[in-house]
């Protein structure tokens, strides 16, 4: 009897972590479908980063990445450039099915520190 040895080489660009049910996906570009869910609390994001961190109402905040988070809902981490080539991490907790809490200031948070590093994992939030 004969035993072959199985050696399986995997590039390391291939690998990728594995999902925890319940945790946050790895940031990625934003697309139109997270760009609606922007739309429905902009007016809440915009003043809560801009009171937080100071920033000039005439900067137009533009969300640039962002990660997701399955709950009894979604909640949306969007990654936000500042002027000062600083980035706010906002979270949106949003229930497609609820409509009354659509665009409501109080599923918005905004966090209290700044980070350097638009890639930066979102653990801290």
């Amino acid at each position: 009897m004969s035993f072959q040895k199985k050696i399986v080489i995997q590039d390391k660009a291939t690998l990728h972590k594995p999902r925890v049910c319940g945790g946050i996906a790895g940031l990625r570009p934003v697309n139109e479908e997270d760009l609606q869910v922007w739309d429905m609390y902009k007016e809440h994001l915009e003043k809560k980063i801009q009171d937080q961190f100071k920033v000039p109402k005439s900067h137009t905040l533009k969300p640039i990445q962002v990660a997701t988070q399955v709950v009894a809902g979604m909640n949306y981490f969007f990654k936000v450039e500042l002027p000062d080539k600083k980035y706010a991490t906002a979270r949106i907790y949003h229930v497609p099915w609820q409509n009354d809490t659509h665009g409501k200031a109080d599923q918005v948070a905004v966090h209290a520190k700044l980070s350097g590093n638009p890639n930066e994992d979102l653990g801290h939030f």
